[in-house]
């Protein structure tokens, strides 16, 4: 498995192992709603991506397998402050859009 396959992997999963977490932080269901929408759209940009091929040389593939390197610590940071959970749903649809990003560049 490649880095851009890995990286779509790694953020599927570090989602999956800290739903339960984040989802029993949000008081609403609206924001609870949101979450799921984003863990759904992490689970497609892994799925539809593993029999598709990653040209892990492109610079735009490489740049943008460093940005969910990034926004992946920025998940682990925030499950630490749940408190806030309004940022912990814009740091996890940030994540989650540059998977989408990395996705589409799958060929």
């Amino acid at each position: 498995m490649g880095p851009s396959l890995q990286s779509l992997e790694d953020q599927y999963m570090l989602l999956t192992q800290n739903l339960s977490m984040i989802l029993a932080a949000c008081p609403t269901q609206t924001e609870r709603d949101q979450v799921m929408a984003q863990y759904v759209a992490s689970r497609r940009n892994y799925w539809s991506s593993l029999q598709k091929i990653f040209h892990d040389n492109d610079p735009t593939v490489a740049s943008l397998v460093q940005e969910m390197h990034d926004e992946q610590q920025k998940i682990k940071d925030c499950t630490k402050h749940l408190n806030d959970i309004a940022r912990v749903i814009d740091i996890i649809t940030d994540a989650v859009n540059v998977g989408a990003a990395l996705a589409g560049e799958a060929v």
